[in-house]
């Protein structure tokens, strides 16, 4: 009843508190969506779409331009700029493609000539004429070559004895290839060719070549073969002719786009182009020229339009009342050298009654509704913007402000929103934003599409962006200011689900951390135990009436039973344990003590105990066979070492003797070699059982490891040289001491390095590195041996250092497959390590040793 009177009062009070805020949130969306209409209005306004050659081309109007003419601003400029670049570049094309201002499919197209229009052509080339059509039907056709063979008759007969070659009168290697000026200039003469062969002695390799397949001909009525008399200038020519028809068919398609958008008289644009080559003028224009003259021209534009530019480099004159500079029709003019003079003159304007239905009508209809409103409406955005910052402050500031309640407590109110999950409210929020975020860009793109098709899609944009801008500072209102209030009330975190987890595992844990025994090991089964005992009771105490002290009398005594049963089971299980890790740390001869177990813990304690007897006798046992085994290795290796000490005598003295007979000296040669290798093997099987035994003595003393290792890499320097083998020794410091004995530490480089010699890859390196390494015992001295393997190596590096294992299955090279074996038995008795690595054919053997001290050295 307190609490619902409570709740009813904070409705009260937040009933009170909602209308005022209420009114000032509501002013805080208004002016969002107004600040966010407005911009759209500005954004709408700011560019143009217009219709270009091509497709539709956006330009943004620049903010400067705000009080001037549409004339003036950099939108005009950026228009007549592109249509100065356009007709330049239409000039050149109608240069190509016209004679005397209309277009010419029987124009005579040099096809050398033009295919080097940009790089210029030599004094005198070799060429072919065709006319436009031909070649513009055959760029759309397509070009064939097919690949022909042919006899060296045929080959020497195919081309021309003779080859046409054309002169260009006074032209320098280089110049540029003007269309109406070449054919005034060029002479056409057939020269003798460098025939293939000798008429009395033609060729008679057969070759290969590729013939361009003539789908027309030449205005001569000839192929291309005609001309040429090398191969060389044959596929030169069939290139040109090829390259030159592509280039003219892309510059007719440009031809009629051109023509379409610039001369079909729905433009305000009006150009005139005049060129000059020798006594031939020409005049490229969309108006009716009444006079080829310049005086006439400038005439003729500035009658018909108010805004023009006139390009003038014969007489050095450049007039215009607009903003594009000079440098636009000179640079554009330059990437056109071939087809323009460098006199030629560009008269260009704009008629600014703007009649037609242009780009230029576009772009001025626009700029009407841009210029005048833009500032007015910047002003309005910046005020709406402020106000809605300073109601964000003020709303921030009264959001979770504490009341002060009817019983006198101050109390911050919250919503219902403020009572949801913190986490919860976080993945709203975030998923809401995306959300906006994607209608925000859809709507974007589709108004954008009905904006640029219809002048009243503004308008509806406008509308669209209203609402958009509402449903963004409402979705941003709310969770903000939820945020806010939570963090004043203080329950951001004391609501969030990570608060309720961490608070669940904190009692969790230090209930399990306080009785950890009890609840695991007996209480928890108890507690089963005792649930099922009072089932019993229960059901048996309604069957017989019997009396409540009773009852609880026999849980009572029942559970305590229970505990100390399990209690002592427990107990029982922890001197299991007890015994069981002291014989997995090693101490064989530990018994577990029977005396109070019982049950399954007394015959658990027992088996243990036998496996404990079962693991002594067993290590016994294999001690023995260890011991009788290497007696068993030695006593034969002795008995063994007589009869092949007599042996390896005889077949000395028989080397020595003075025997002719190549076969015998071979058979010689081969007990010796087998003899050798028998005893080497016989020695390695005595010092590795004496090793595995223990039966050796070490003498330990300072040992300089580099200094070791340059010794042994000089002795065995001839093994490696014959190996075609390079040992590289690599050391971080002058010097690596360690404490080990010398002779044995010996044996265990000279194992390392003749490992090396029999199994690695010949011609390669073998890096030897010494480094310093970091352990938990201290420093110690590394030394890896790294090789290529000559054969794949099939086994781990663990196995390979067992005795008798070696990495050639074959079993074809020298080895005992003791080396390694021995090796690591000696490193680990000098108190080292040795590790094989196998990474696919690198072979790496690592060595690490206790480095000494400096304080140890001095001592020594």
């Amino acid at each position: 009843m307190k609490k619902e009177n409570e709740e009813k009062k904070d409705k009260k009070v937040r009933k009170k508190k909602k209308g005022a805020l209420g009114t000032l949130h509501l002013l805080q969306h208004i002016c969002f969506a107004g600040a966010a209409c407005l911009a759209t209005v500005v954004l709408l306004s700011s560019f143009v779409t217009v219709e270009g050659r091509k497709d539709t081309e956006t330009f943004f109007f620049d903010m400067g331009d705000t009080n001037t003419e549409f004339e003036d601003s950099m939108v005009f400029n950026k228009l007549l700029g592109r249509d100065i670049s356009d007709i330049i570049c239409y000039g050149a094309i109608r240069s190509q493609m016209e004679t005397d201002g209309k277009f010419d499919p029987k124009k005579v197209i040099d096809v050398t000539a033009f295919d080097n229009r940009y790089s210029g052509i030599a004094g005198e080339y070799i060429t072919a004429r065709y006319y436009l059509e031909d070649l513009l039907k055959w760029a759309q056709y397509g070009f064939e070559t097919e690949e022909t063979y042919m006899t060296g008759e045929e080959a020497d007969q195919f081309l021309s004895r003779t080859r046409e070659v054309t002169y260009v009168e006074g032209n320098v290697d280089g110049d540029s290839y003007l269309n109406t000026d070449l054919e005034q200039k060029v002479r056409v003469v057939d020269v003798s060719g460098n025939v293939l062969s000798d008429p009395e002695n033609p060729i008679r390799d057969n070759v290969t070549v590729n013939i361009l397949k003539n789908r027309y001909h030449t205005v001569d009525g000839k192929n291309i073969e005609d001309y040429v008399s090398s191969w060389e200038e044959y596929t030169a020519l069939r290139d040109h002719v090829q390259s030159a028809a592509e280039d003219l068919l892309i510059n007719y398609n440009e031809y009629l786009t051109y023509q379409d958008y610039y001369d079909s008289g729905n433009s305000n644009f009006v150009y005139f182009v005049r060129r000059t080559t020798g006594d031939q003028t020409v005049v490229y224009s969309n108006e009716n020229i009444k006079n080829k003259s310049m005086d006439a021209l400038t005439a003729q534009l500035q009658e018909e339009c108010s805004r023009y530019l006139i390009y003038d480099p014969q007489n050095m004159s450049f007039i215009t009342n607009t903003k594009v500079q000079e440098k636009t029709p000179r640079y554009v003019l330059n990437g056109y050298s071939y087809a323009y003079p460098d006199d030629t003159q560009i008269l260009v304007g704009v008629k600014t009654g703007y009649k037609e239905a242009d780009a230029f009508q576009t772009a001025k209809n626009a700029y009407s509704q841009y210029s005048p409103y833009l500032w007015q409406n910047l002003i309005w955005i910046v005020l709406l913007g402020g106000l809605y910052l300073l109601l964000m402050v003020v709303l921030t500031a009264a959001e979770g402000k504490a009341v002060m309640l009817e019983n006198g407590e101050k109390k911050v109110l919250l919503k219902w929103e403020d009572k949801i999950p913190t986490e919860i409210m976080l993945i709203l929020a975030v998923v809401t934003g995306e959300l906006l975020v994607i209608l925000g860009y859809q709507g974007n793109r589709l108004l954008k599409t009905v904006t640029d098709e219809f002048a009243e899609g503004r308008p509806l944009t406008c509308g669209l962006a209203l609402l958009y801008a509402l449903l963004v500072s409402g979705g941003f209102s709310f969770f903000y200011f939820s945020l806010v209030r939570r963090i004043k009330a203080g329950t951001l975190w004391k609501d969030s689900l990570l608060a309720e987890l961490v608070r669940i595992s904190r009692r969790a844990g230090s209930y399990l951390y306080g009785h950890a025994n009890t609840t695991l090991r007996v209480l928890i089964p108890s507690g089963v135990l005792l649930m099922a005992v009072l089932i019993s009771i229960l059901i048996a105490y309604r069957a017989t009436a019997g009396t409540t002290v009773v009852l609880i009398l026999m849980l009572i005594l029942i559970g305590i039973l229970v505990i100390i049963s399990l209690l002592r089971a427990a107990v029982g299980r922890d001197r299991i344990l007890t015994g069981i890790k002291k014989m997995n740390a090693g101490d064989m001869n530990y018994q577990i003590p029977e005396e109070g177990l019982t049950g399954d813990n007394l015959v658990l304690a027992r088996e243990v105990n036998h496996i404990g007897d079962g693991i002594r006798e067993a290590v016994a046992i294999s001690m023995k066979d260890e011991r009788l085994k290497a007696d068993l290795i030695t006593n034969v290796s002795h008995d063994i070492k007589t009869p092949l000490t007599s042996i390896i005598n005889y077949v000395d003295l028989l080397k020595r003797e003075n025997i002719e007979d190549e076969k015998v000296k071979e058979y010689i040669a081969v007990l010796d070699a087998k003899s050798q290798r028998l005893k080497q093997l016989t020695d390695d099987l005595v010092e590795a059982s004496k090793i595995s035994s223990g039966n050796i003595i070490l003498h330990f003393e300072r040992i300089d490891l580099i200094e070791l290792l340059h010794q042994s890499i000089g002795e065995f320097s001839e093994k490696f040289e014959g190996r075609g083998l390079i040992p590289v020794l690599r050391t971080e410091n002058g010097s690596a001491c360690i404490e080990a004995d010398s002779r044995r530490i010996f044996r265990v480089i000279e194992n390392l390095f003749s490992n090396v010699i029999k199994y690695a890859l010949p011609g390669t390196r073998v890096y030897i590195d010494v480094e310093d390494k970091n352990s938990e015992s201290g420093t110690l001295v590394q030394v890896a041996v790294k090789n290529i393997s000559e054969n794949p190596v099939s086994v781990s590096g663990d196995e390979l250092t067992e005795r008798f294992i070696r990495g050639d299955e074959s079993r074809t090279t020298e080895g005992s497959g003791l080396g390694l074996s021995i090796a690591k038995n000696l490193t680990v008795a000098m108190n080292g390590q040795l590790n094989v690595k196998v990474d696919g054919d690198l072979f790496k053997v690592i060595l690490q040793f206790p480095k000494l001290e400096e304080q140890k050295e001095t001592e020594q």
